[in-house]
């Protein structure tokens, strides 16, 4: 596929994201290091959601 078709694709996904029209169900968010653990959550099944790797810190204020 193209750049520009793909671009004109995820255009639409984009915005419904953007104003909060389209949501993605998350079932545990992990970080980096746990990926491990976050194998073995997959693994067990029934999940409600994306399982998802945290790869930057959480922000510390």
């Amino acid at each position: 596929m193209w750049p520009s078709s793909w671009a004109r694709l995820t255009r639409r996904p984009a915005a419904l994201l953007e104003e909060g029209s389209l949501r993605v169900g998350l079932d545990s968010v992990f970080p980096l290091a746990e990926a491990a653990r976050a194998h073995e959550r997959a693994e067990r099944g029934h999940i409600q959601g994306k399982i998802v790797l945290r790869v930057v810190p959480d922000r510390m204020d």
